[in-house]
């Protein structure tokens, strides 16, 4: 009988993510992320946040919890700072109208309030690429937490690494998932090569992810848009058709 139970809080053990124990069956424990995708996972590739503690409590947010963010912050100040500026010219329209000047007095008051509200905006916004920084880093720690390199077994050369993302060399069942689980399963399971990838110096891997549709591809180009360490093209047609990404690496 497994250890969790539904509505447990719980992490990834081997990747970056968790969410919420919503089912349990069939020995697979269905895990709800922030997408609402139901994720099937083992019970060893689990652990229930209740039982950490510590930094392991904080870089889940669960000490963070009900304080603003730096991004919530600095959208407020940049929403200030419109509305000193709309009053400056409403004032100015006004003062105009009635008296045909303005009152520079007025005028430079929140011309003042102005700059200082823009000041506290680029400050914050400073602050977030500061906190975008530091997750990254939090991130990276937690992937290395993880002691075997996954493309080991998928190395076709030195350093060099080919991945197949057919769901049926993922999941030994993938006739019972909703095709919405099954895309999900694969996703994650490029996420966790691509990391071990970069962790671990790798030149280039091949990513098969079929033709289908092109969704798998073009989720996955979107994912690695997001990296300036990497660069990646489709794989020789010859070989693999339409259905690869070729992904290089910059060695540090």
């Amino acid at each position: 009988m497994s250890s969790f139970q539904i509505g447990d809080k719980v992490k990834f053990v081997n990747e970056i993510g968790g969410g919420v124990v919503v089912r349990i069956a069939n020995g697979l424990i269905y895990v709800q992320d922030e997408t609402g995708f139901d994720i099937p996972m083992r019970e060893n590739e689990l652990i229930r946040l209740s039982d950490m503690s510590g930094a392991g409590r904080m870089f889940n947010g669960e000490e963070m919890q009900g304080l603003p963010t730096a991004e919530e912050l600095r959208r407020k100040a940049e929403e200030e700072s419109r509305e000193a500026a709309r009053r400056e010219q409403q004032i100015r329209n006004l003062k105009e109208k009635f008296t045909g000047s303005a009152d520079d007095d007025d005028i430079d008051k929140l011309r003042d309030e102005n700059r200082r509200l823009r000041s506290q905006v680029d400050s914050l916004t400073d602050r977030v690429k500061q906190l975008q920084v530091q997750l990254s880093r939090l991130q990276q720690l937690n992937v290395q937490k993880v002691s075997n390199n996954i493309l080991s077994q998928y190395l076709v050369a030195p350093g060099e690494a080919e991945v197949d993302l057919h769901i049926e060399k993922l999941y030994d069942r993938p006739s019972q998932l909703p095709d919405a689980e099954k895309h999900n399963i694969q996703l994650r399971f490029f996420r966790t090569c691509l990391n071990h990838a970069i962790l671990n110096n790798m030149k280039k891997v091949i990513f098969i992810h079929g033709v289908g549709r092109g969704v798998l591809k073009s989720e996955i180009q979107r994912e690695l848009d997001q990296y300036d360490n990497l660069s990646y093209m489709d794989a020789p047609f010859s070989k693999y058709g339409a259905g690869a990404i070729e992904v290089y690496f910059k060695t540090k």
